[in-house]
């Protein structure tokens, strides 16, 4: 008879335990997103609503020029801020699409032309006419991104980031061992 007891307790504590990891007792709080952000005011919401106009603007010219056809709805500032690129035809290649091109076809955001090719594989993945969308290789976006300062303001040329600093710094050191180097072998040569 001591067997009912014992699973009468065992049942009772597996369900206080279940109950108490339902309401996420003593536990960690589980993560989701918040769809809802605080709303960018004052000079902040003008400034980005100029980009986006100058931007927007950019990329109407960049169209009318036929140096960007877009694959996706709306502004790609990425495209834009390269000088173009022709998204379709890069879709169609099967070489990669620019990162905001990516990013817009798996948000959905697809214009209608391109839509109407687009699939999904057994992973998950976005196809275009049975091909995997991919980005573009790294030699390609490092040329993009290097085409990107040609259009920089003047101002912007001036500054650089901690870790072009870096190379730049480190560049100048291996300059500088070489020219010693070569100063060496100079005067054991002489």
């Amino acid at each position: 008879m001591s067997w009912i007891p014992r699973t009468v307790f065992c049942l009772c504590l597996l369900s206080v335990g279940y109950v108490l990891g339902t309401l996420h007792v003593a536990g960690p709080t589980p993560l989701s997103a918040d769809p809802t952000t605080e709303s960018v005011q004052g000079a902040l919401r003008d400034k980005l609503r100029d980009a986006d106009r100058v931007m927007s603007e950019a990329m109407q010219m960049l169209q009318d020029e036929k140096r960007y056809v877009p694959a996706i709805l709306g502004l790609n500032a990425f495209a834009t801020s390269v000088g173009g690129v022709d998204a379709v035809a890069d879709l169609e290649s099967g070489q990669g699409v620019d990162p905001e091109t990516f990013a817009g076809l798996y948000a959905g955001q697809a214009v209608p032309e391109v839509a109407e090719h687009l699939a999904h594989d057994a992973q998950g993945r976005v196809t275009y006419k049975n091909r995997v969308v991919r980005l573009y290789n790294p030699t390609h976006l490092k040329q993009l991104f290097a085409a990107r300062v040609e259009f920089a303001p003047a101002a912007g040329a001036g500054t650089t980031t901690k870790r072009s600093t870096a190379k730049k710094a480190g560049k100048e050191k291996t300059d500088d061992a070489a020219e010693d180097k070569s100063t060496e072998e100079k005067g054991k040569s002489e």
